[in-house]
């Protein structure tokens, strides 16, 4: 019987692009304000390079095409990070389904990245009363992000619950499930219209059990 249900963060109960994006803005302001270029055509080029090149230089690349010093990279990191996000909302059936599973199930959030960035975006969505225990892993050590077993071991743990008592929603193929499976999580792959990684098709043990569109399906899971 299932009595915990564990969410991942990006892409899952929100659209990561925006707090990018929001983040972008922040950079671009800096970068106009210190050497009158225009904040638009910086900020397009970070969605430029992004789109094309991914994440990793970002900023060295947008840097070299404007001919600015690389030695600004570490500051638009600062600022990226620690910049408070704006225009910043959870999907709908994200929120519904908080709500509506508030009270019937132990809410638990598991979330990778830069500790002030997860912190700073889950402060943003207002969603810390929602969730009876949160991990952001890189409070324990960047080693300790999923696919580790750590962060499921732990809430698990913080739960007092079984592994097989838990479900665990997330997005993302390459890390997300393969872990939270072999250690006996139902596992919920959510494909979403838009995200980062909604066209990976990876093999069968890094799928999740089920897969659902909306988070409005996830009753009947939790059923079977």
């Amino acid at each position: 019987m299932i009595k915990a249900i564990i969410f991942d963060l990006d892409d899952t109960l929100y659209y990561e692009l925006e707090y990018v994006k929001s983040g972008f803005k922040a950079v671009s302001n800096y970068i106009a304000s210190k050497y009158k270029i225009s904040s638009d055509a910086f900020y397009n080029k970070l969605l430029e390079v992004l789109k094309s090149e991914g994440r990793g230089k970002t900023f060295n690349i947008a840097l070299e095409d404007f001919q600015l010093p690389l030695d600004e990279v570490k500051n638009l990191i600062e600022l990226y990070r620690n910049h408070q996000p704006k225009r910043f909302e959870l999907y709908p059936d994200a929120k519904s389904a908080i709500s509506r599973f508030k009270g019937k199930y132990k809410l638990g959030l598991i979330t990778d990245g830069h500790s002030t960035v997860q912190w700073n975006k889950i402060k943003a969505l207002g969603i810390e009363k929602g969730f009876d225990e949160i991990i952001v892993s890189d409070d324990y050590g960047v080693d300790k992000r999923k696919p580790s077993s750590f962060p499921y071991l732990t809430i698990i743990k913080k739960f007092n619950l079984r592994p097989e008592e838990a479900v665990y929603i997330g997005d993302n193929p390459d890390k997300d499930f393969i872990t939270a499976r072999k250690l006996g999580l139902k596992t919920v792959r959510i494909i979403r219209e838009k995200g980062m990684h909604i066209d990976k098709r990876l093999s069968e043990e890094y799928e999740a059990d089920y897969r659902i569109k909306s988070l409005d399906e996830l009753d009947k899971v939790l059923e079977l």
